[in-house]
């Protein structure tokens, strides 16, 4: 009796997910960016005073204002982007792989507003 052994390759498994190199590309730039926002805040968070203006829609004054911890919500809202992206984007592999790759395009677009957006925000209170 010889049991059937499975080995786990990260190439393999990335390859199913995403099938096209465009979309693992993008993907991959997506999660690099998220990653790099939660490691900018976590580097400067001492030096961020204890309110930042996040609400841009809101009117002008302590309205927009937040506490500091809050801007760790753009590299969260960044990666349910990404899963939710991810998600739909397998489904709809199977009807049409442009789709796919818009999607997973798209994510990696959402990543750099919210990097751009982040360093703004940032670059106003820090400088």
């Amino acid at each position: 009796m010889t049991k059937n052994k499975q080995t786990f390759s990260i190439r393999e498994t990335a390859e199913i997910l995403v099938p096209d190199k465009l979309g693992r590309t993008s993907y991959l730039i997506a999660l690099l960016i998220c990653f790099t926002m939660i490691v900018i805040i976590a580097a400067l968070y001492s030096r961020i005073p204890s309110v930042v203006p996040l609400y841009f829609t809101l009117p002008w004054g302590e309205m927009r204002l937040t506490p500091k911890i809050s801007l760790y919500a753009l590299p969260v809202i960044t990666f349910l982007c990404f899963v939710f992206n991810l998600a739909l984007g397998r489904v709809s592999t199977k009807l049409s792989l442009l789709l796919a790759q818009v999607l997973s395009v798209s994510a990696a677009i959402v990543a750099s507003m919210m990097l751009i957006a982040l360093l703004g925000i940032i670059q106003s209170l820090i400088l």
